[in-house]
């Protein structure tokens, strides 16, 4: 990648450079198998390549710039813990002594690529000591001003392990501006996305122009890392959608707890809340009173039903259980409604 698009020499890489870099790594992490290595993706493969140029192409001196979490960073365990290990591990298989500058360039690879090191090591605090210092940085703050603005992600969204999980992501990208050469996993395919999922893809993009240009960025974020924090952002969007209420009536609690385990189960990607109306036990009215909820009733009772009572934004489907496949798409269809109206 590094010679086809910005004509940068590459070194070969033998064999033995190959498993150097791989018993360095099965050093680290004693949960993974020498297997995996071999058949791992290229964005895990990208940080063993780093690696080995750092001995592969040393008569070419590294001119490492500093960065300004460097300092804060290198408190973290980690950082002692690599040193350590290049010194017992990687030193003696090379017969050779890494400098300070190479191995703070080995420590930017830990932290700007996806790897196995350390991954089966990091408690509580040391995930509390990272955040501290990622969610104190200038312009992961900034970033958070602007998403919160834009895309209206309240405190209770931020605070959220999964929206933190992916700014970290999202920041390791950031070090150095180095976002341009990092690989990517999954590839993105603009056409395979929903209607909702493109107009996010537009804000989430728009944004982060707007925030890249505010701290001074100066290349493009590539679309594949739009869409990784645009994904993260819609499945923590789907956390906070409110349930889908159901109204089931009928005239038996044994047929309700039925179509509600069907529905449930049969539909289990949405979040569905079933509720019992018991036509025998409750007063009709009541029925016409609720909002925002679909109400599915048994054709057998429909004549005891005045449908234009109903509210608006109260649907009906007159169904049987026994026939729940004839009705499967017209479901799917109002359950995308409810969804959206919350997305």
């Amino acid at each position: 990648m590094l010679y086809s698009q910005y004509e940068v020499k590459y070194y070969s890489l033998s064999d033995d450079d190959i498993r150097i870099a791989h018993q360095f790594i099965l050093a680290f992490n004693h949960a993974i198998q020498p297997k995996l290595l071999e058949t791992t993706t290229d964005d895990f493969l990208f940080f063993e390549v780093l690696l080995m140029l750092t001995w592969v192409r040393r008569e070419n001196n590294i001119e490492l710039q500093d960065w300004e979490d460097l300092a804060a960073l290198k408190q973290l365990f980690i950082y002692q813990q690599l040193v350590d290990y290049v010194h017992l591990n990687l030193e003696p298989s090379l017969n050779t002594f890494f400098n300070q500058t190479e191995l703070d360039y080995i420590f930017l690879c830990y932290c700007t690529t996806n790897n196995f090191l350390f991954s089966d090591q990091w408690q509580n605090e040391d995930i509390k000591a990272l955040h501290q210092i990622i969610f104190t940085n200038k312009q992961i703050k900034s970033l958070l001003q602007h998403l919160a603005q834009k895309l209206r992600l309240g405190k209770e969204v931020i605070f959220t392990r999964n929206f933190r999980v992916a700014i970290v992501y999202f920041y390791k990208k950031c070090i150095l501006n180095l976002h341009p050469l990092l690989p990517e996993s999954n590839p993105f395919l603009f056409n395979t996305l929903n209607t909702n999922q493109k107009v996010l893809f537009n804000q989430v993009q728009r944004m982060i122009d707007v925030w890249r240009t505010a701290n001074n960025i100066p290349y493009f974020f590539t679309k594949e890392q739009i869409y990784f924090l645009t994904n993260q952002i819609e499945v923590i969007y789907q956390l906070f959608i409110p349930e889908i209420d159901i109204t089931i009536v009928t005239n038996t609690i044994s047929e309700y707890e039925s179509i509600a385990l069907k529905l449930t189960t049969t539909f289990n990607h949405y979040k569905l809340n079933p509720k019992v109306f018991m036509i025998n036990a409750e007063n009709i009215e009541q029925l016409y009173q609720n909002k925002n909820t679909i109400v599915l009733i048994h054709p057998k009772f429909a004549t005891f039903m005045d449908e234009t009572k109903l509210l608006a934004s109260s649907p009906i489907i007159k169904l049987a259980i026994d026939y729940l496949p004839t009705y499967q798409e017209q479901l799917i269809q109002l359950f995308k409604q409810f969804n959206n109206r919350s997305f």
